[in-house]
């Protein structure tokens, strides 16, 4: 039998501990430096509503952004290039949409849970998803098909036959397909105006219509307009301005990192976005109608 001292057992019993000591420090220090990053990467914001100042010269306030020297960004800036539905020669959008628009999203309902959508993601092809299970609306979707593409009855027939192999494949409520196709969107247009008897608009940074039919929804499109957000910094806090060319704007702020729970003098925040609006054009006394609600986290 080894006998150990008092000393020896003690010195023992340090070194023990101190191995221990080691996984534990070294959890601390993780943890202890994760949220040391946390706090440090943390900012506090305020987000304004959404305002119509009215009729504005949407390229002459990307001119006076430039100008300015402000940041200019957005996938909308200019809508050249954009995967978007061509929306082809509809006179009552031009008329409404001057700055130009395109169509982003067409949704055509059979009934309340089931419809086809038709969305550009990419530069040739047209996702067209198809919504809700069971379908018993054959004929509608070949003529919805055929309204939307303008194909021969062997065209459509093979998308329909398409999405319902798809449907037996999944368990899911929801099967896309895409197509190499072009929309035929002014026949869309003319099918859901004669088809509806009620119609609503909504206008804003996001434009969108639905149509109805005794009621019951028919379709729905969303239009995309040019739409850029104008940034600058002041006090190393960024401010933005998004503006629509349909007359609506929206401003926020982005504190600097590190600046969770910190807030921003109204007088002072007021001011730097009447200087943005002066040099962008708009009409300064607009920025009185923002409201905007703090929020002291990102996180």
């Amino acid at each position: 039998m080894i006998e150990i001292g008092g000393s020896e057992l003690e010195k023992y019993l340090k070194i023990l501990l101190f191995l221990l000591l080691i996984p534990a420090g070294l959890i601390v220090l993780f943890y202890g430096g994760f949220f040391a990053f946390l706090i440090a990467s943390d900012q506090a914001s305020y987000n304004g509503n959404e305002v119509y100042i009215g009729p504005i010269e949407y390229d002459s306030v990307l001119a006076n952004a430039e100008k300015a020297e402000y940041d200019v960004s957005g996938p909308w800036t200019k809508l050249d290039g954009t995967n978007t539905i061509e929306p082809g020669n509809v006179e009552s959008l031009e008329k409404m949409f001057k700055s130009g628009y395109r169509v982003h999203r067409i949704e055509l309902y059979y009934n309340e849970t089931q419809k086809l959508e038709f969305c550009k993601y990419d530069s040739s092809n047209v996702y067209v998803t198809q919504t809700g299970s069971g379908y018993s609306g054959d004929t509608w979707m070949l003529e919805m098909f055929r309204l939307v593409f303008g194909l021969d009855e062997k065209g459509y027939e093979e998308y329909l036959g398409r999405l319902k192999n798809g449907s037996r494949d999944t368990e899911l409520s929801q099967v896309q397909m895409k197509v190499n196709e072009s929309v035929n969107f002014p026949a869309v247009y003319t099918y859901l105006n004669q088809s509806s008897t009620k119609t609503v608009f909504n206008p804003g940074m996001w434009n969108d219509e639905e149509f109805y039919r005794d009621e019951k929804k028919i379709g729905y499109i969303a239009y995309i307009v040019p739409e850029t957000t104008i940034s600058t910094s002041h006090q190393f806090n960024k401010y933005s301005v998004d503006v629509s060319s349909s007359g609506f704007v929206r401003a926020n702020i982005l504190m600097h990192r590190a600046s969770a729970g910190n807030k921003i003098d109204k007088e002072e925040y007021t001011a730097v976005f009447k200087k943005m609006f002066k040099n962008l054009g708009l009409p300064v006394e607009m920025v009185d109608k923002f409201d905007f609600e703090y929020s002291p986290s990102v996180w």
